[in-house]
């Protein structure tokens, strides 16, 4: 009786201990929650440190803390501090080999010279603030006012806290960043305006050699100076657009990139008396001026002017006028540029328009009848037209070609690649050869007619409706996947490398026997390739998961659309960089 009755008290606490573990982590949740909440309602990053601080140290009954946040590299800035001397709000340190986890300094070896910092401070216990595997940010904790350690649900509340506040802080900083843009831009806009008197004439035109015309007009007529070089910036790389007198060469070293760290802070830069290497090579070349020419801060271009025709010095007038004159001519020039980027881009989209008028015409508008099988095929093009094809051939009355091809690259030269094939395929298909010879013979003339950058993943197949023995060969597509009635699957892998690699490769020949209620699916690689927002592609496993999922008796219309809401589903708004294309064929089950 007396075991019964410790036993039942036994159980009685454990019953009490739970229940209370319960209501705690019910109470943590309910907090946190809260916490979210308050800190998801603002964009302020002072409110939102001061929250994610207060929280715990009132909440655990800690005497100091401080946030640090990263602002470039290794370094980062105390931004909120409590319990702590002001002197260190604003203080930043390099922090170099920080965990990506919760830990306590002691747990740091001395040889990181950044735990001195915490220990003098005695921050003992530090969280990141972890941002796609980055550390964004530390929140640190001194001893308890107590003295007692941290508890393992306190760690968890901790850590909870952080991954909650980490959103709310990057929101926050992104908030910030983008005040300071428009701040700068407004800045602009108004310089803009002071500035269109000046570049009005400059502005009226879009040609590029114009606009250098003009800019050295205005410097002989009225900096009259007649020696000077202008440098434009292409491609990360400077090249002298406009030499008038002089012997100076840009491509001399590394003349240009030196200046842009030195002009980065300043409007113009003089040779200095005490000679430079760099100021040695100007002065020689006859340059007494350098005047960067700036977009938004960012040095584009350069103007090196020799001596006055006159033989006066530069005057502080004379270089304004210059700084006003070049980041006047840099932007009509930049203008210049995207307006030929934008007439590019018109003619590239005219040949994606093109490419894809071909792509449609090549594929079948309309899928062969038969009284025992049905097909669908069908084709969504990404935002650049890529190169599938799918096609049924009627050979003879008792054979039936089926294909499916994806080209290489994007475009009117993917267009044109399989073109080339269609015709190919079309010609060689009634001369009567077995079918590795044909593909054999395309691969030939794929490799013959393209470099080596091109090629084409290719399945043919043609199937016997007399016996339903369908023959093929894989030229290193995706293989197609043939699903019996009772849901096992089989992948038509047998074949060879892909068209357009190496001549005279040999290819060897698949074959299977269609059965009533048999699904057979080509596709292209669009499909297992489709990436969700976590750029996690859809795969051959889910698309298998799929097949065998589908109910008995849909027609291949209902299970390519089907597949395509899926992938629709399984990409949430993900863009897609490649064509998605199906062909479906269902044996009747009567």
């Amino acid at each position: 009786m007396g075991d019964h009755l410790a036993n039942f008290r036994e159980r009685k606490n454990f019953q009490d201990s739970n229940s209370d573990d319960v209501d705690r982590r019910l109470l943590e949740l309910s907090s946190l929650i809260e916490i979210s909440q308050t800190l998801n309602s603002s964009l302020n990053l002072q409110s939102i440190l001061n929250n994610v601080l207060l929280v715990p140290m009132g909440r655990m009954m800690l005497g100091k803390g401080l946030i640090l946040i990263k602002k470039k590299s290794n370094l980062f800035s105390v931004e909120m501090i409590k319990g702590l001397p002001h002197k260190l709000s604003g203080k930043e340190i390099e922090l170099n080999d920080l965990p990506s986890r919760t830990f306590l300094i002691d747990e740091i070896s001395d040889d990181n010279p950044w735990t001195d910092f915490f220990k003098e401070f005695k921050i003992e216990l530090l969280i990141p603030f972890i941002s796609r595997t980055e550390v964004i940010g530390l929140i640190g904790f001194s001893r308890k006012i107590t003295g007692d350690p941290f508890a393992e649900e306190e760690i968890e509340f901790l850590n909870s806290l952080s991954n909650i506040a980490t959103t709310s802080i990057e929101n926050a900083l992104i908030f910030d960043q983008i005040k300071s843009v428009n701040r700068q831009l407004d800045h602009k806009i108004q310089e803009l305006n002071t500035l269109f008197d000046i570049g009005k004439e400059l502005n009226l035109t879009l040609d590029h050699s114009k606009i250098l015309k003009l800019l050295s007009y205005a410097l002989m007529g009225q900096v009259t100076v007649n020696s000077f070089i202008i440098a434009i910036k292409e491609n990360e790389h400077f090249y002298a657009a406009m030499v008038k007198g002089g012997t100076f060469t840009i491509q001399e070293g590394a003349v240009c990139q030196r200046l842009c760290d030195i002009c980065a802070t300043i409007h113009t830069y003089y040779l200095r008396e005490d000679s430079s290497k760099i100021d040695d090579l100007l002065s020689e070349a006859g340059v007494r001026v350098v005047v960067p020419m700036k977009i938004q801060m960012e040095t584009r271009g350069f103007m090196f002017l020799g001596e006055r025709v006159t033989n006066q010095s530069y005057k502080t007038s004379d270089l304004e006028f210059l700084q006003t004159l070049g980041n006047v001519a840099i932007i009509s020039l930049e203008n210049a540029r995207l307006f030929q980027e934008t007439l590019e881009k018109q003619r590239l989209e005219e040949e994606m328009a093109l490419a894809r008028d071909i792509q449609v015409r090549l594929l079948p508008k309309n899928m062969p009848e038969f009284t025992n099988m049905v097909f669908h095929g069908l084709n969504v093009p990404s935002k650049h037209v890529g190169g599938d094809y799918f096609d049924i051939i009627p050979i003879n009355e008792h054979l039936l070609g089926i294909t499916i091809a994806d080209v290489s690259g994007k475009g009117m030269p993917a267009a044109l690649l399989m073109s080339n094939l269609q015709a190919s395929l079309h010609s060689l298909i009634r001369e009567g050869f077995t079918l590795d010879k044909l593909v054999g013979r395309i691969n030939n003339v794929i490799h013959h007619n393209t470099d080596s950058e091109k090629y084409i993943t290719f399945f043919y197949g043609q199937l016997d409706i007399r016996s339903m023995t369908f023959e093929f060969v894989n030229a290193g597509h995706n293989p197609p996947y043939l699903m019996s009635k009772d849901g096992s699957i089989t992948e038509l892998s047998q074949g060879g490398i892909i068209l357009g690699m190496m001549p005279d490769r040999p290819y060897e020949i698949g074959s299977c026997v269609f059965q009533k209620g048999d699904t057979l699916m080509l596709f292209t690689d669009g499909v297992t390739e489709t990436m969700n927002l976590d750029e996690v592609e859809y795969e051959e496993s889910r698309l298998i998961k799929f097949l065998q999922n589908l109910k008995p008796g849909l027609n291949p219309e209902d299970i390519n659309n089907k597949l395509i809401d899926e992938l629709n589903i399984f990409s949430d708004g993900a863009p897609q960089g490649d064509d998605i294309t199906i062909l479906t064929l269902c044996i009747k089950d009567n």
